[in-house]
Order: structure tokens, then C-alpha cells, then sequence
């Protein structure tokens, strides 16, 4: 793959550098005082400086390796996630349905018996045949929260061309009702045969 080298060259030049830094600093802690007023006076640094240069020089090394051992780590995961689970495949149809509500709230609808595959999603649209719906669909996942009594929490509102995506095993999990009379909701579900 191209630029696959790039982060191991920099990672042996920094590395490199670290060694130099370290073998400065191995050498500057040393104890040879003269060589390090040489060494401070040719570079211009106070000892309190070229120590903190050192000390940042030795860490370096162990810096790299961590980011090393890093990549390997992010290097090793399965495309599509940890666990390699991956992306499902590809269905090879897919189903549409216009599931009507012929009698508004407060009547509740169960969706048809539908089996998802694992990965797909039921995909909702709250519109009918003529075109988007006047009012708001309740979705929800028992009778009583579709029928949307006063205080409703249990139900999700999809507006007029609104749309929602479940991840559930069943269409038949989900109960619509419709604020008016024969609306509803198209649904989509992707298929294995």
C-alpha cells in the first residue's frame, strides 16, 4: 500500500534522535563537569536547559514505542469493527408494504409478520399512496402507546414524510396509529430468499 513506510521512517528517525539524546544525556549526567560547561558554552545553554533537553531526549524512545505498539493494536482490528464481525451482506430482495390505519386514534395497528436479517432495519415513512399524510403516525412497540392516549410516552411520532429506521427482528413488533383516518406508513425491509 502506498505510504505504508512513511510511519515506520518516521518512527526511525525519532527514534534515532532519542538514541542521540540519550546517549547525550547518559553522557552529560556522567559527572564530566568540564565537558558539560564545554558542551554549554558551544551550544549556548545553561546546564538546567541541556538537562531538561536530555530529559526529553530519553523520553522520547519510550514515547515511540508506546505509539508502536498502538498502531500494531489499531492495525490488528477486523474491518468493520472490533470482533470482526463486519458489515452483514448484501440481501438479495427487498420488501415494500403501505400499511394503512383505516381508523384514526384511537385504534391501533400491528405491522405484518415481516423476519429483518441481522444488520437491516425496518425503515418507516409516514406517507399513504396520495401523498404525504395531513397528520402525525405513533410508532410504537405495544398497542397502548400506538393508540395515543393523552400523555402518550410510549410512542414515537413520525410527521408527515418523516421518517424512522428500527433495528428489530420482526415488523410485527410495531404498532402504528394514524391522528387521521387512512393514513399510515410505508415500510421497507431488506430480504433474504
Amino acid at each position: 500500500m502506498a505510504g505504508e513506510g512513511k510511519p515506520a521512517k518516521a518512527g526511525f528517525i525519532v527514534g534515532a534522535l532519542a538514541l542521540i539524546g540519550g546517549a547525550v544525556g547518559a553522557w552529560w549526567a556522567s559527572g564530566r563537569a568540564a565537558a558539560q560547561e564545554a558542551a554549554s558554552s558551544i551550544v549556548g545553554l545553561s546546564k538546567e536547559a541541556m538537562d531538561l533537553l536530555a530529559a526529553i531526549a530519553s523520553g522520547v524512545g519510550a514515547i515511540i514505542d508506546k505509539l508502536d505498539e498502538i498502531l500494531a493494536a489499531i492495525r490488528g482490528i477486523a474491518p468493520g469493527g472490533a470482533g470482526g464481525a463486519g458489515y452483514p451482506p448484501n440481501t438479495d430482495s427487498w420488501t415494500v408494504q403501505f400499511v394503512p390505519c383505516p381508523v384514526g386514534q384511537p385504534q391501533a395497528y400491528r405491522l405484518s409478520n415481516i423476519e429483518i436479517p441481522d444488520g437491516f432495519s425496518l425503515n418507516l415513512v409516514g406517507r399513504n399512496p396520495t401523498g404525504a399524510n395531513a397528520g402525525v403516525v405513533w410508532v410504537s412497540p405495544t398497542q397502548e402507546g400506538a393508540m395515543g392516549n393523552a400523555g402518550n410516552t410510549q410512542a414515537w411520532p413520525v410527521a408527515p414524510n418523516g421518517t424512522l429506521q428500527l433495528f428489530v427482528k420482526n415488523a410485527n413488533s410495531v404498532y402504528i396509529g394514524a391522528a387521521v383516518a387512512g393514513e399510515g406508513v410505508y415500510l421497507t425491509v431488506e430480504q433474504r430468499r
